[in-house]
């Protein structure tokens, strides 16, 4: 059984009460949910397993034919959309007396039925372990389940389906029970079906001056010269129209990846580098309406943000902010960022505005920025509100006064940073690395519950006090000159395999491994995790980690696209550890190759880390 699809069943008593049951004819149709290993290994005892692990047509020693899950359970459950509901995802049925009923829907076999008295096992002296041939030669057993069955008075129409909380309840054929399951990973049920569950994805875009370097192909300009104002130094003369610059190659290939999401899958926003606007538009290929800066202005450097305070966050959001995330259902935000990216600039009214590349590269405080908006604006569990429309959220509804997700335990929230790199780092709050690590695990910590993404909250000896410095310890010998051994207690993940990562695909690797060895990072670099290094916390406990209105902590998993196309070591080692950082991963690309870009940018905005809703993660 697959770890996601584990159930409740509340006790042996009602397992015992499944197995006797179908020993005894009684109809309990099950439905396979994803792959063939869902299968229960209760009612298959007596089948063969098929060589793709589906269950083999057979005849168990009582006579009952064992369940058989259909192929292609996974493809449409993975995929589906948001609200259109998810057809025929598995299927599996038990014979019975009046041949049973299909039930079209995701449902997981680990299934528990409900009645209104458990049966005790001691009562039908069935022991721990009893097969489906035990309860059928046993008399016992079956007066027992014909009993339950009796008393449980539960009455609804055989094969209607509903839902309970994330949950699809499916009424038995005799009308006279139901069963309780998860849905498939990455979907939830509505109105009887189980559907798929949209995700948050933030762009934060690198608009550095660095990103009008000009692209070059074989170590040569890939526009010829006389391109010096905008927007002809991008992308809009036709010869050129995947772009001349990184820029304009990014606007290029993020319309293009845009074009292919669909909104009702996932819910997004754009953000991009902090960047003063300008009275005036300018010609310049490096600024147009914008100034770059490192900061919002005004940031005194605090390490949280309120609703409504500290007020330069809200007053100077237009400094980052270019397509907040929506408020409904109804309002869609991909148009709005195409007008970022279509070669026209002007004030207004109506206002159309454009990403140009001038300022410096702060990725630490961008980051920072970035998840103080999603703890305000985009994960919102636990903040006052009067109606759903109060929340101002497309995720959310309004619930005893507080506005609440459904579905926050199986929504996945991700932010794609698009960058051409640049930013050093260092063990301080607000470098790279750290603002990615307090968004994927949390920093400092007190107990388990201050961590998230998996990670527990351990304590060990680092060498601090030098930026950089990897290294565990036991004394201060063990570290460099300047450094001491000392204890920290991190948030940190509950394996590593290798303690290194390979910047291609994120597998655990080791730097001295051999070609074709498992642990050689092949077409990449061998990258040290970071964290163990990351000692910096915030000032406050709570700030360590995102935590929601209600005070609960929650994860937002970081995924580096570098466009630089720099392999050398350095380059790969600040965007890789950011990556890892984050729990995430890094996406390599070149400017100079628009349609490898496009790949690289549509695998960033598909998200496939899934979640089983209505289970604490």
């Amino acid at each position: 059984m697959a770890a996601w699809s584990q159930q409740k069943i509340g006790s042996t008593a009602a397992a015992w009460v499944v197995r006797a049951g179908l020993a005894a004819g009684l109809a309990l149709p099950l439905v396979a949910c994803g792959t063939a290993e869902t299968a229960p290994t209760a009612a298959t005892s007596d089948s063969q397993e098929a060589p793709d692990g589906s269950a083999a047509d057979g005849q168990g020693q009582d006579g009952a034919q064992d369940a058989a899950p259909s192929d292609g359970a996974v493809a449409d459950a993975t995929d589906g959309a948001d609200p259109e509901v998810l057809s025929d995802v598995g299927l599996a049925e038990l014979p019975s007396d009046d041949g049973g009923a299909n039930l079209d829907s995701a449902i997981d076999l680990d299934t528990a039925i409900e009645l209104d008295t458990a049966i005790d096992p001691d009562s039908t002296g069935n022991p721990d372990g009893a097969t489906i041939a035990d309860a059928a030669n046993s008399d016992a057993a079956a007066d027992a389940v014909d009993a339950a069955a009796d008393v449980s008075k539960v009455t609804c129409t055989p094969g209607v389906q509903s839902c309970e909380g994330p949950k699809l309840k499916s009424c038995l054929p005799k009308g006279d029970g139901y069963v309780l399951s998860n849905c498939f990973p990455g979907t939830t049920c509505s109105n009887g079906k189980c559907v798929a569950v949209a995700n948050n994805l933030i762009i934060a875009f690198d608009t550095s001056g660095s990103m009008s370097e000009a692209v070059k192909v074989g170590g040569v300009n890939k526009c010829t010269s006389g391109y010096t104002t905008w927007p002809d130094c991008e992308y809009v003369k036709a010869e050129y129209a995947t772009g001349c610059t990184r820029m304009g190659v990014s606007k290029y290939v993020f319309k293009q990846a845009l074009s292919k999401i669909d909104e009702s899958l996932v819910h997004m926003a754009m953000l991009r580098f902090p960047q003063k606007v300008s009275a005036n538009i300018s010609s310049s290929c490096t600024s147009g309406g914008y100034s770059g800066s490192s900061t919002i202005s005004g940031d005194g450097g605090q390490q949280s943000i309120g609703p409504t305070d500290p007020p330069w966050f809200w007053t100077g959001l237009q400094e980052i902010m270019c397509v907040p995330f929506p408020k409904n259902k109804a309002e869609t935000v991909k148009d709005a960022m195409t007008l970022w990216m279509d070669g026209l600039e002007t004030k207004g009214p109506p206002a159309n505005p454009e990403l140009r590349p001038n300022g410096g590269t702060p990725i630490g405080k961008t980051l920072f920025y970035v998840g103080e908006y999603i703890r305000n604006m985009v994960v919102i569990d636990g903040k006052p509100c009067s109606d759903d429309a109060s929340c101002g959220n497309v995720n959310y509804v309004c619930k005893d006064s507080v506005c609440v997700d459904p579905n926050r335990s199986c929504r996945e929230t991700v932010v794609v940073l698009f960058t051409d790199g640049g930013e050093g780092n260092s063990n301080s709050f607000f470098a790279p690395w750290v603002q990615a690590k307090r968004l994927g695990t949390g920093l400092g910590c007190k107990t388990d519950g201050d961590c998230v993404g998996g990670a527990t909250c351990q304590t060990f000896k680092s060498c601090t006090g030098v930026s950089g410095n990897l290294t565990k310890c036991l004394a201060d010998s063990d570290c460099k000159s300047g450094s001491k051994c000392t204890d920290a207690t991190q948030c940190m993940p509950t394996e590593e395999v290798t303690g290194w990562y390979c910047s291609k695909g994120m597998a655990p690797c080791l730097p001295d491994a051999q070609p074709g060895s498992p642990a050689h990072c092949a077409g990449g670099q061998c990258v040290q995790d970071p964290r163990m290094a990351l000692t910096a916390k915030a000032t406050k406990d709570q700030d360590n980690v995102l935590r929601s209105f209600d005070g609960k902590p929650f994860q937002v998993r970081v995924i580096v696209v570098d466009i630089s196309g720099d392999v050398s070591a350095s380059a790969v080692k600040g965007s890789a550890s950011i990556a890892i950082a984050g729990a995430g991963k890094l996406l390599g690309a070149d400017a100079s190759d628009p349609q490898a870009m496009i790949s690289t940018l549509n695998s960033a905005f598909d998200i496939k880390h899934k979640k089983v809703c209505g289970i604490t993660q």
